[in-house]
């Protein structure tokens, strides 16, 4: 199996050397459901410099599955 459609548990990650980031961010969001984009656009919206880190589609996850806790009409 890919190693990109194994099981998240399975994959294994490399360990960042924060000292080597290239541009610093003044906020790190991690998750790129429906109140990691909304933190996001908020804070950039004040000035802030984000980095949003997302494994799948944005909005993917638990935010497509609970549409129904918002009515549209």
């Amino acid at each position: 199996m890919p190693a990109d459609l194994a099981p998240r548990e399975a994959q294994e990650t490399a360990p960042v050397d924060l000292g080597s980031v290239a541009h610093p961010y003044d906020l790190l969001v991690v998750g790129g459901g429906i109140n990691g984009c909304g933190i996001a656009r908020d804070a950039a919206g004040r000035g802030l410099s984000v980095k949003l880190l997302e494994m799948e589609d944005l909005g993917a996850a638990t935010s497509s599955a609970s549409t129904k806790l918002i009515h549209g009409g």
